[in-house]
């Protein structure tokens, strides 16, 4: 299927869980078991839960599917929201932007899943992550300058030296962890190549 693009930026993610290259989806089935086992160590006791830039609603579905039953998606784009309702009956998904985060979205569980990297203004991203989460937050971006080498290794966006379409924001891993830690308390922190996985809690 081909990419939505909405108000001139690419949303939803099919060149990277639709991919039939035998590597790639290696790797992305470690990412998303990443994700799932931090999930479940989150799962009890987590009454709500907001998956933010949930595009297609793969990782909505999975998060789901991994102990948080009451977990709803946001996406800015009107037209993936549509998709991830055809494609995941009985999950609610809302058009919303991070940005529009305020205490309507208050949630005991909060992920943002390969969303920061596409900001133009991740600090404030990330202080609406922290202010709508009450207990744990789930963020996961591209571990640079890995990934982009990777892709051009694979022969993919040579022009761009491998930087995939839509990325602004590029931090290695303990970069990611230094930046996140601004708002959050780090729990956990997973790489699975080529990705940084944090699991964090909001600072008192």
């Amino acid at each position: 299927m081909s990419a939505i693009v909405e108000n001139g930026i690419e949303a939803g993610t099919w060149n990277k869980y639709e991919s039939r290259n035998p590597l790639q989806r290696w790797l992305v089935r470690r990412f998303l078991g990443s994700l799932a086992g931090l999930a479940e160590s989150c799962g009890p006791g987590t009454s709500t839960a907001i998956d933010v830039g949930c595009g297609e609603g793969v990782t909505t579905a999975l998060l789901r599917d991994h102990g948080l039953r009451q977990i709803r998606g946001l996406d800015f784009s009107a037209q993936i929201i549509d998709v991830a309702r055809a494609r995941n009956p009985g999950i609610p998904f809302e058009t919303a932007s991070i940005y529009d985060l305020d205490e309507r979205y208050r949630s005991d569980f909060v992920s943002a899943c390969e969303v920061l990297e596409h900001l133009e203004r991740p600090e404030l991203g990330l202080e609406r992550l922290a202010a709508v989460c009450s207990g744990h937050c789930l963020l996961s971006v591209p571990n640079e300058p890995l990934f982009r080498g990777l892709n051009f290794c694979a022969g993919k966006y040579w022009s761009r030296w491998g930087n995939s379409p839509g990325h602004l924001n590029h931090w290695s891993s303990a970069a990611f962890v230094r930046f996140v830690a601004t708002r959050f308390e780090i729990v956990q922190v997973r790489r699975p190549l080529p990705w940084t996985i944090v699991l964090a809690r909001p600072k008192p």
